[in-house]
Formats: C-alpha cells, sequence, structure tokens
C-alpha cells in the first residue's frame, strides 16, 4: 500500500470513527496521525446525550463494542395544542430498533480504547501529509449561517409512573417556538431532555423553580408518561445551523462538525458525520490500495456526499424552522395524519432519517 500519510485533526467521536474505519479497511496505522487527547471531559459534555441511528450503529459497531445505550423502537410526533400525530416505528423499515441513545462521554470512552490498541504515527514537521482531514468540530468563517432564534434547554427527565412499554419511545412535540424532543435514556423511566425555544424563553426555565418547570413539562408533553420531575443540571445551548461552502482544499478534507454543524431536531448532526467518515475512508483506503491520486478520490467522495449532506441540512432546517410558521399551521395536522395512515409516505421519512441520503 502506498506510504502516503494522513493527518486527521480532531479528538471527538467522528475524527477518532475516520482513523478507525481506515484502519478497518487495512490502512496502516503508521500512515495516520492522529490526534489522542485522553484527558477528562467536562462534566456537561460527558453526559451530552447523543442520539445515534441504527445505520451509524451498524457502522460504529464495526470498530468498537457500543457502550450502554437507551433503545429507540419507535418515534411518537405530535403538535401543542392541535390534533394530529404520527408514530414512526422500527417494523415500517423491518429493523429491531431505529437508534440508539447514548451519552458523549460513554462513546468517546469507546472510540479511545479502540484507538489506544494502535500505533498512529507521530507529526513529521519536516514531512507535511499528503491530506489532512479536519474533523475538530468548527466550521470556520468559510460557513454559510443560519440562526434560527432558538436555543436548547438540555437536561434529563424522570418519569416514575410511565409504562414500561414507553421506554422505548422517543418523542418530538412540535411547538409555535420551536420543538421538544424526549429521548430514551438507558436507565428505566428517564429521558433526555432537549427543549427548543427562544433564547429568553430557556434561559428563564433554566432558573426556574424545577417543581414549576416540571408541572409546566408535564402540561406540555401531555399524558403520556403521567407527571415528569427534571432532575440534574440544566444548561442551555444557542441553535445556529453552519455550513461551509467548499469541503474540499488543497490537500484538506473537512468532516463532521467541521463540515456541517445542524440544528438537533430529529438528532442528525453526529450521524451525518459519521456517514462522511466511513465514506472518505472508504474512498481514501482504495486509492492508496491502487496507488491513485489522493485528490482524484476526495473530489469523487465530495460529489458522491453532496446530496446526503446538503438533503439532511435542508430537511433539519425545514423542521425546524417550519412549525413556526404561522401560515403552515393550517397543514400540520393533516399532514400528521396522513403520515400516520399511509406507510408509504412514512417509511421514506424513516429511512432517510435512520440511512441518511443513498
Amino acid at each position: 500500500m502506498n506510504p502516503q500519510r494522513l493527518r486527521i485533526t480532531g479528538t471527538g467521536p467522528v475524527a477518532l470513527a475516520c482513523a478507525l474505519f481506515m484502519r478497518r479497511r487495512g490502512v496502516a496505522a503508521e500512515h495516520i496521525e492522529l490526534e489522542q487527547h485522553a484527558g477528562p471531559l467536562p462534566e456537561a459534555l460527558s453526559a451530552r446525550v447523543l442520539a445515534i441511528s441504527e445505520g451509524s450503529c451498524q457502522m460504529l459497531s464495526r470498530i468498537i463494542s457500543l457502550p450502554q445505550a437507551g433503545l429507540i423502537g419507535q418515534v411518537e410526533v405530535s403538535l401543542q395544542g392541535h390534533a394530529g400525530r404520527t408514530r414512526i416505528d422500527a417494523t415500517d423499515l423491518d429493523v429491531t430498533r431505529l437508534g440508539r441513545v447514548m451519552r458523549y462521554g460513554s462513546l468517546l470512552d469507546a472510540l479511545r480504547a479502540a484507538a489506544g490498541r494502535h500505533e498512529w504515527a507521530i507529526e513529521a514537521a519536516s514531512q507535511p501529509p499528503a491530506l489532512t482531514i479536519h474533523a475538530e468540530g468548527d466550521a470556520g468563517d468559510d460557513a454559510r449561517v443560519r440562526e434560527f432564534n432558538q436555543s436548547a434547554l438540555l437536561g434529563e427527565v424522570h418519569a416514575p409512573h410511565s409504562r414500561t412499554t414507553w421506554h422505548s419511545t422517543a418523542f418530538e412535540r412540535f411547538t409555535p417556538h420551536g420543538p421538544l424532543a424526549l429521548l430514551p435514556l438507558p436507565e428505566p423511566g428517564r429521558w433526555a431532555l432537549v427543549w427548543c425555544d427562544q433564547d429568553a424563553h430557556c434561559r428563564t426555565r433554566q432558573e426556574t423553580d424545577r417543581e414549576a418547570l416540571s408541572r409546566e413539562l408535564t402540561d406540555l408533553i401531555g399524558s403520556r408518561l403521567g407527571a415528569v420531575s427534571i432532575i440534574g443540571p440544566l444548561t442551555v445551548a444557542n441553535l445556529t445551523r453552519r455550513l461551509r461552502r467548499d469541503v474540499v482544499g488543497n490537500e484538506e478534507v473537512w468532516i463532521g462538525n467541521a463540515a456541517q454543524s445542524l440544528h438537533p431536531v430529529a438528532g442528525q448532526g453526529l450521524n451525518l458525520g459519521l456517514r462522511d467518515a466511513f465514506e472518505l475512508a472508504d474512498a481514501l483506503s482504495c486509492a492508496l490500495r491502487r496507488d491513485e491520486p489522493l485528490d482524484r478520490s476526495v473530489a469523487r467522495w465530495q460529489s458522491h456526499r453532496r446530496p446526503d449532506r446538503l438533503g439532511t441540512v435542508a430537511l433539519t432546517d425545514l423542521m425546524a424552522s417550519s412549525f413556526t410558521w404561522p401560515l403552515a399551521r393550517p397543514l400540520q395536522s393533516p399532514m400528521l395524519i396522513a403520515l400516520d395512515l399511509l406507510p408509504a409516505l412514512r417509511r421514506p421519512l424513516a429511512a432517510r432519517l435512520m440511512f441518511g441520503g443513498r
């Protein structure tokens, strides 16, 4: 195999996964420069929750043992104050689950452990790499920015009286100010909370008495889970979509959050980044094995990735904003009812969210 060196910048899941995907495809570790910062994570980052689609789980299971996770067997989508809901079930796609909910720290630990079993190349200042893969998580000044005028209140809730049949259900409830999601955690009766709203409302709720806030949340999500209690710390994150214009440069390529950061609705950001990494590893390993120019291989990768990348960005932008459009509200209930009644409409959406654009 051609001994050209590849440098991966970044220490998060997409960077580590990209290196491990390349190892699995036969690229020698001594040809890959990989940053490895094994220091402890900030508590808030370690506890951050990730929705990993089944398609991404299938990719990750090739390189790591998947950490403990909550299982998503179905997703229930509803509207605040309006009739109509739809339920996307794993059986719609003939799979056992739609995805898993993992904590960032658990996934990163599993990837770090797998990466630690290899002897990666040491950066050589006298010999620049043939290609630098940016996965450090910043789309940079080249990015097109979209402000949603929303922030996300992040935390965890406990629903002690919820039926066990709901413990594998993710809830997405659209409100006039933004979506609210509850994602099932590994612990029974616990869900991760992602409550999107205007920034001022999120900041106010962060400081609100927990009992009062728990009652507000219970009223908002309805009777499905019974009374819920907010537990643990609450954090607020501003929501901005950043889309890098050019993801391929002169001996450089950008993937994951270095290429795009998305609104959290439908949990597509990390899944898109993992697909970037998986397909780039495949393209580069083939080029190295055949001794082909890397720039040609990366150009093909960029062209192949464009529909999935831009399509996923457009879908999450639409989902994040369209339910806040007053003129669209008369159409929202009929749309959800149609999705619920017609599997032929529901299945393509479910497949897109689970496997991306193909």
